[in-house]
């Protein structure tokens, strides 16, 4: 590249041929995506309740807003509350399935050798069946 005597590219030449170089696109990661959205979800919150001032998660404070607009009688907010009470209901009887199988399954391990079996791995079923009922009494 030509400069003259003052230090200034000749007339028609390019001080920079390549041009300015392109942003990079920042790589977002599900990963990282995923962690950041519970870790603001949990960033505190100010509330008055009753009166007081209350520090809760935002996503706690979300939920309560979600309520109390479905409770006035908003549709889309009756919508998203019932989307979200079947998810977590349907979370709720997976994890009271996955339990009843834990359990058939020690219980199937205490029928076949009794004699194996440890007092503490009994209790460890009585307690796994007082999870998945609590109106069981050994």
């Amino acid at each position: 590249m030509a400069r003259n005597k003052l230090g200034q590219f000749e007339p028609g030449t390019c001080g920079n041929p390549r041009g300015r170089p392109r942003k990079q696109p920042r790589k977002i990661h599900p990963d990282r995506l995923r962690a950041d959205f519970f870790e603001i979800s949990e960033t505190l919150v100010p509330i008055i309740e009753n009166g007081q001032r209350k520090l809760i998660p935002a996503s706690v404070a979300i939920d309560k807003q979600l309520v109390l607009k479905a409770a006035s009688g908003d549709l889309r907010a009756i919508l998203e509350w019932n989307k979200m009470r079947h998810k977590h209901t349907l979370d709720y009887v997976k994890t009271q399935l996955d339990h009843l199988e834990q359990l058939l399954k020690s219980e199937e391990i205490v029928r076949k050798f009794p004699e194996d079996v440890t007092d503490q791995y009994k209790a460890l079923t009585r307690n796994l069946r007082s999870v998945i009922d609590p109106d069981y009494l050994p």
